[in-house]
Formats: C-alpha cells, structure tokens, sequence
C-alpha cells in the first residue's frame, strides 16, 4: 500500500505540477545537474510571510538565463521549483555561483512548510555556511516523489548577479576537482611568473622587475577574491572585504603600468603619465570611505580611460629601439583593459549580456601577465646586449686594460647565460603547461563530437566525416555506403510509457549499430531524434544491404524491459551507394538514404530499401 501511495505521488507531481509553478526542475534518480536554471524573481518589498504565502507577489520570469539585474541595490526575492520524480529522497547541491554577495537567506518549503533555512554570503563569517567553501553552496534533502520550492533573498552592495545551478553531490565533486586543477594551474603560473620577476629584481636591482611583480601579485590576489579564495583564507571568521579590496586591487595594478610605460617607451608626457599615476592611487584610497557600490561604479568607469590615455601616449610614442618589449607592453594593457570592460559589462549588464562566468577576466589576466613578463625580460637582455656591446667597444680602445676587461666580459656573460638558463627553465615549465591544456582541449574537443544521451558520435562529428569519406572515395574510386535507421512508432512509445522509456529505446538502438560495425572506419552518428545514420566507406552496394538487414533483425528480435514492462521495437533502413563524383554536394548521399529511408517507412516500416528506389 506505501509504494502504492508513493506511486500515486510520483504521477501527481509529473502530471500536474507544470501546472502549479511554472517551469520546475525535475529531478530523478539519474540526475547530474542542470545549469542556467529557469527561475522567478521579484523587487517588489516583501516579508518572508508574504513570500511564503504569496501575498498578490507578481514574479517576472528569467527566461532560462543567468539572473543578472545589474547594479541594483535592492534586495530581491528569487523563486525555483523542483519536482523529485523518483519513490527516494534525493540530496542535491545548490551552487549560487557569485562568491560575491553579501547576504543569501535560503529557504526550503514543501507547501506551507518550511523545511530547511540558512543564511550564507562573504558578510557573514565562514563558520555559518553550511558546507565550508569559498563557493556559495547550499545542501538540500529532495523529499521523495515531492514538489518543493526554494526561495532565495539576495542582498548585495555591489549589484545583483545571481548565477544559479543545481547538482548532485558526486556530480558537483567532479566539476569542482577539474575546476580546483585547472585554477590552481593558471593561478600558481601567475604567481610563478611574479617570483621570477622579484627574483630578477634581486639579481639586476632592475625597478621594472619589482614592478612587474608587484602587479602580477596583485592580480593574483584579484582572481582570489573574485572566486572567494581571499574570503575563505584571509578573514573567514570576520565581515569580508573583498568586494572593497577588489576595485583597490585593479586601481593599484593600472597605476603600475604608469612607470612601466614610462621605462619602456621613455620620458615622453612624464608629467601626464605620472599625474595618471598618482590619480589611480588616490582614487584607491578614496575607494574605502564611499559605499562599495559606488567604490565599484568609479573603479569600472574609470580605469578605461586612464589606461587608454596610457596607451595612447604609448602609441604616439612608439619606442622603435625597443620594438618587442613595446608591442608586449601594448598587449598586456589591451588585456587589462579587456578584462575591465568584460567586469564592466557583467557588473553593469547595459546590453543583457547574460555574462555569468570569469573565464575571460582569467584569461585576460594570463595574456597581460606573460606579455608583461616577456617585455620586461626582453627589454633586461637587449639592455644586457647593449652594455656588452658598449664594453666591447672599450677594450678596443684600451689595449692596456684588455686583460681586466675580458674577465669582466667572461664574469657577465656567465651572468647572462644563467639569467637565459633561467629564463630556459620558465619557457620550459610554460610549455609543459600549454600542452597540458592542449590535452584538456582536445578531451573537450572529443566531448563535443560524442552525443551524450546514446555514447554515438553527433551530427556535427558526422558532417565532417562525411566530407572526409566522399574526398577518400573520389580519390581511391572505391565505394561509400550510408544507411539511415529510424525507430518504428517511436512517437507511440514516447506517449504511451514516458520519455524515459524513449531515451532507453534510443539507446537501445544506438548499442545495436555499434556491434554490428566491425571495422574502425565505420562510424554511426545520431542524426536526429530518434534517426542514426552509418557511414561505411570502401563499401559496396550489397555489403550495406547485409548490414542494414543484420542490424534491422537484430533490433526486431531485442526486447526493452523497463519497470517491468517490456517494449518491443523495430528499425527502418533506407541505403545508398556509390563512387562519389562531386565532393562539392556531401548532401547527395544524405538525402538519397533519406529517400530510401521514407520509401521503408512509407512501404510498411521495419524494411530496408535501397536507392534508387524499387519500382
């Protein structure tokens, strides 16, 4: 009688709780998790009570985007709703994915009943979240076959930028591993890269290193704030001030490029350049008397133009001595001020952007951070070139002294050929680095190429291969075969036991192509919803028949059982082969199975036909 009951739920909240909120989660047994989730917000002044009770609350949608108001100050109420469709309760992980914001009051309600309430944000102290990290995560217990909602009160000094997913704890533990590798890489790079000038600086008393390293550090301590690093390890158990400690950050690391620019492209404008300077830093310590989001507003509106009059001048001014360390200096400040706008534009949202994540601002940084070590090194060795040169013109002068000066020409050039060690051993780690993250490219590249739902490659992998094999077959003159399946009926079986039922077919089908392709140049991709198409290049006309007819048998004598119940479903084939002549029309082929195929389905289904067509 419970599981009955329990039956009973699970149908009451898939069938008829679209109708009570709209667009919930639905959450079952095998879920992962669910980005860019659909929610619910208001502005409108409100108690918990009213929320609760839903006191005439108009709610505006967010259309299945990242919750972005821009900089507003007001608090807002933010409603989701979530469905768990299986007979268990269900944990899950929801990721406010903004470590930023001051003060999130969390509310779990089932009905009228509130069944879990917390209160996080980088305000409060580390000792109140319920789970300790520098995300904002909250940890809830979905009841079994249920309809919750939870509601979230954002209050923010700094504007509202309220990016929202939701995961289950293994799930989440995954991405959060990748996502700690691949930061503490880039980070501790930055950060390797700010030692090594501190310690050229030590080696050369060169200014230009110490100030190359003093704001490759203060971008490392930006990119820790912005993912709530400096929150959870700097003041965890006190009020954060990371949100004033931010726009401090960024006005100090531009008035840093002041005195670079002025050592790379020489004294010109030096009152300008210097007056920029002294700005930008007055402005930093004006920063931590105003409100922070006004401290903010300043720090993104105004570090545009000055770094543009810097660049300007630099422009204007071009050094053609120092022509590489120039155009680094150029490109580490056209990243800096990228990665200002891309702030700018998310904190502000003028254009609806839907900017929700900080991979841009990371990777700006990185490009300013090895473009601005590179120049500083590079102008360190033409300046090391040159004075060797200068001496080198001195012992030609003076014959007398030609003894003592080639020892302190072996003595530098020892120096120089450590420092090149040095910089050999940077370039090296750098290297091993970039391939690392070519690897994490291409195992994303293979990622976008497979179809998630039947482990089969997808319709874009397939349009590729297509082209390749129409290529290889005008070429060699050999023939290439391509038969497209589609599931009989499957809108019935979609209708009559559940998507889920449907996906479990699809995936059926799809493991029965894969085993009857033998051959590691056959390939099956999902073209469509329930359709697949097989590429069999070298191929003949009748060794693809044998292989539709194999696989259409097989489908027919395989049976789906699922809760209980088995399903039975067949295949149709459609078949086309030939020596391809135009590789300008990879279409011809598609489109011909496709006949074929509409021919099969027309003709009574579960059938392979061939093309052209039989008459």
């Amino acid at each position: 009688m419970t599981r009955l009951w329990s039956l009973c739920s699970v149908l009451f909240v898939v069938l008829f709780s679209p109708y009570l909120v709209a667009n919930p989660i639905n959450v079952g047994i095998d879920f992962k998790s669910q980005q860019l989730l659909n929610v619910e917000y208001t502005l409108a002044p409100s108690t918990e009570q009213q929320i609760l009770n839903n006191n005439q609350i108009e709610w505006l949608d967010s259309d299945g985007t990242s919750l972005n108001l821009g900089m507003n100050l007001t608090p807002v109420w933010v409603k989701l709703a979530i469905n768990n469709t299986s007979l268990t309760d269900i944990p899950v992980i929801l990721s406010i994915d903004n470590p930023l914001l001051d003060e999130v009051n969390v509310l779990h309600t089932q009905g009228s009943k509130t069944i879990f309430f917390t209160k996080i944000g980088d305000a409060l102290p580390l000792a109140n979240r319920q789970i300790k990290s520098e995300s904002l995560l909250v940890s809830l217990t979905l009841p079994k076959a249920s309809h919750t909602t939870v509601y979230l009160q954002v209050k923010n000094d700094a504007g509202l930028r309220i990016p929202l997913s939701l995961w289950s704890p293994n799930e989440y533990l995954k991405h959060k591993t990748k996502f700690n590798l691949l930061y503490g890489l880039l980070v501790g790079f930055i950060l390797s890269l700010a030692i090594t000038n501190f310690v050229l600086y030590g080696f050369s008393r060169r200014h230009y290193f110490a100030y190359t390293g003093i704001l490759l550090t203060l971008l490392w301590l930006t990119l820790a704030y912005l993912y709530g690093y400096g929150y959870r390890y700097l003041q965890p158990d006190g009020i954060s001030f990371q949100q004033l400690a931010i726009p401090s950050l960024l006005f100090i690391s531009s008035a840093l490029f002041a005195p670079l620019q002025q050592t790379i492209f020489g004294p010109a404008k030096r009152r300008l350049i210097h007056g920029l300077g002294y700005t930008i830093v007055l402005l930093s310590l004006f920063s931590w008397f105003v409100p922070v989001h006004i401290a903010l507003s300043l720090c993104l509106l105004s570090l545009p133009i000055f770094l543009s009059l810097i660049a300007a001048v630099s422009v204007k001014h071009y050094n053609y001595h120092y022509k590489q360390p120039s155009i680094a200096y150029l490109i580490s400040i056209s990243a800096f001020f990228c990665a200002i706008i891309y702030s700018a534009l998310g904190v502000f949202n003028p254009f609806d952007l839907n900017i929700g994540v900080l991979s841009l601002t990371f990777v700006c940084f990185l490009i300013c951070s090895l473009s601005l070590s590179y120049a500083v090194i590079k102008m360190f060795l033409m300046q090391r070139d040159a004075e060797v040169s200068a001496q080198q013109n001195a012992l030609a002068e003076s014959k007398a002294q030609d003894t003592l000066m080639r020892e302190r020409l072996a003595i530098q050039e020892q120096a120089r050929q450590d420092l090149e060690s040095n910089i050999e051993e940077r370039t090296f780690e750098l290297q091993v680095t970039l391939r690392e993250l070519e690897e994490k490219n291409r195992a994303l590249e293979q990622l976008n190429m497979e179809d998630a739902l039947t482990k089969t490659k997808n319709r874009r992998y397939f349009d590729k291969k297509l082209l390749m094999d129409i290529r290889r077959s005008r070429r060699e003159q050999t023939p290439l075969s391509i038969i497209m399946f589609d599931i009989d009926h499957f809108k019935a079986i979609n209708d009559n036991y559940g998507h889920l039922t449907g996906d479990q077919t699809i995936q059926a089908a799809a493991n029965i192509i894969k085993t009857h392709l033998k051959r590691p140049l056959d390939d099956v991709a999902r073209y469509g919803g329930e359709e697949f198409v097989v590429l069999l290049p070298n191929t003949p006309h009748r060794g693809a028949l044998e292989i539709a007819e194999q696989i259409r048998k097989a489908a027919q004598n395989t049976d789906i059982i699922v809760a209980g119940t088995t399903i039975k479903f067949t295949l149709s084939a459609g078949v086309y082969s030939a020596i391809a002549e135009d590789i300008n029309n990879p279409n011809l082929f598609t489109d011909y199975a496709d006949k074929a195929l509409y021919h099969a389905k027309q003709s009574g289904r579960n059938r392979v036909v061939s093309y052209p067509l039989p008459d």
